[in-house]
């Protein structure tokens, strides 16, 4: 216990803040809390500076951050050998920290269980379990939570690929990684991001089902009064700098990073912003300058770089031409497979060289695109660690 720090980030809702404070102090007053605020005007900078509490290390600052620079952080200031990523809309159960420091002292990354009220019903998993218990700190029922935390020990752990945000670790295995990303502004996909990254690496993930959360669910995020009415396009700007970054969408199966050169012949303002992300540079015909100036303040990756005009043609690894006049939306539907598509036809160069072949000379004439592979290099290695 006295070796593992509590990670919560916070941004306003103080209130969540104060009960998640006073609940885990009430089992673990000895444990090591560490909270960073970034951009909170509700209080919760004065109320920090409030606590009288030896076991607490806290950093604010009136600036807006990412979750990810939030979280890094928070590592930073942390005392502990381990840590353990929470937010500060949940309860702890009453023997969670036994759990964990018992899982670490055998498994690198161990993950703990959420038990959360019926808002993504469906989305069990086995880190996730649905059960209503209350949806805010006012209508929760403690007493059934912890009963129900003591009928649900010597549940054996497994491991799985399937994990979240809800991790504890040593902290120099994230540490060592660069931390998370910041990116993803103002959040978002900084989760899948370090899980991939993690993966890469060679972790296993362990999923501790004794270790137990309620979790009330993004009440400081996506339901949040600061960000309900903009989550849609948080979450979809977020995507896109996920692609941008690793060359394919989440749930490609491949995972595979290449160097992908787009050439766009005929091209407009909407083909462009739906391949641009899976690119590592486009080539085009049509004046983009327009896409530069709307899209650029939505990353932090520079798109002058990413976008040239079609006169400017390098050779890259993997070329793929595509003509606007027969795009559609199985052409966008290839490209959102590419990194599978890619890896299919690098294990099987034969099938690669027939297709070439038959398809070469139809470039510019059909919706879908042609692919031209020389070596097929993977590159994701390359992104585990953050620059």
């Amino acid at each position: 216990m006295n070796n593992l720090s509590f990670l919560v980030g916070l941004k306003n809702n103080l209130e969540y803040s104060q009960k998640f404070y006073e609940n885990t102090r009430l089992f673990y007053p000895d444990i090591e809390i560490v909270f960073v605020s970034f951009g909170s005007s509700d209080g919760t900078h004065e109320w920090l500076d409030s606590l009288v509490d030896k076991n607490l290390k806290y950093h604010y600052s009136e600036q807006n951050r990412t979750l990810s620079d939030t979280y890094n952080k928070a590592i930073e200031i942390s005392t502990k050998t381990f840590i353990c990523f929470l937010h500060n809309d949940m309860v702890l159960g009453e023997n969670f920290v036994n759990e964990i420091t018992e899982s670490l002292k055998n498994h690198s990354i161990v993950y703990y269980k959420t038990v959360e009220p019926p808002i993504f019903d469906k989305d069990e998993r086995l880190w996730k379990e649905v059960r209503d218990f209350g949806d805010s700190f006012e209508n929760f029922d403690y007493e059934a939570f912890y009963d129900y935390e003591k009928k649900h020990d010597n549940i054996r752990g497994e491991f799985t690929d399937n994990v979240s945000f809800f991790l504890a670790c040593d902290k120099k295995i994230i540490s060592n990684l660069g931390g998370l990303d910041p990116l993803f502004s103002p959040m978002f996909c900084e989760d899948d991001d370090l899980i991939l990254r993690l993966k890469l690496s060679g972790e296993k993930f362990y999923v501790c089902p004794n270790a137990i959360t309620y979790h009330f669910v993004s009440k400081t995020s996506r339901f949040s009064e600061e960000y309900r009415y903009k989550t849609k396009l948080i979450e979809e700007n977020s995507q896109r700098n996920f692609v941008r970054k690793w060359g394919f969408y989440n749930f490609s199966k491949s995972k595979a990073k290449y160097d992908i050169g787009i050439i766009l012949k005929n091209g407009t303002i909407d083909i462009i912003s739906q391949i641009e992300p899976l690119g590592s540079v486009i080539y085009t015909d049509f004046d983009f300058g327009g896409y530069l100036d709307s899209e650029q303040p939505k990353t932090r990756i520079l798109l002058k770089d990413k976008i040239k005009n079609i006169k400017d043609i390098s050779e890259r690894d993997v070329m793929i031409y595509i003509n606007g006049k027969k795009y559609n939306s199985r052409t966008l539907n290839t490209l959102a497979n590419i990194s599978d598509i890619i890896s299919q036809k690098i294990a099987d160069r034969k099938t690669k060289i027939s297709y070439l072949k038959q398809l070469y000379d139809r470039i510019f004439k059909g919706y879908k695109p042609i692919i031209n592979i020389k070596e097929g290099k993977r590159l994701e290695k390359k992104l585990i660690i953050r620059n």
